[in-house]
């Protein structure tokens, strides 16, 4: 059930970072990537605040990492701008995208730069050295 703007109890716990009280919605059939009026889901608010225990129950369960809400931001992008390495690593991990853009043209990327988020940015390059290395070996 959503209310009016399309706010959720999911929504509500992953914001807060009510660990059990998602895993415990998410097994009682709540939707997973359901998004609100303005394009925000779960995971998105869950990264924003940097609950990794929320984005992790989330991401395991299948919460899609790519989403982009209404100025087309994603969870990456809110992990990122908002300085939450861990979660920004927890995302990479699970396959976000980091080529998607914000409506402003703008990566995770950068918005953890613009920011001063450098244990971020450092998380970015540490996954590309990652994603290269497992490349060469294949």
């Amino acid at each position: 059930m959503q209310d009016s703007k399309g706010v959720t109890a999911l929504t509500l716990a992953a914001q807060e970072g009510h660990a059990r009280v998602v895993d415990l919605l998410i097994r009682h059939g709540a939707e997973i990537n359901l998004q609100s009026s303005n394009g925000s889901s779960a995971l998105m608010l869950a990264a924003q605040e940097g609950h990794e225990r929320a984005v992790e129950l989330l991401l395991q369960r299948g919460a899609d990492a790519n989403l982009q809400e209404s100025d087309c931001w994603t969870a990456l992008m809110f992990a990122a701008a908002q300085g939450h390495p861990a979660t920004v690593r927890l995302l990479l991990r699970a396959g976000a995208d980091t080529k998607l853009r914000s409506a402003k043209g703008e990566s995770a990327l950068q918005y953890a730069r613009e920011q001063g988020h450098s244990e971020c940015v450092e998380a970015f390059r540490q996954h590309v050295a990652e994603v290269t290395a497992s490349q060469r070996e294949a």
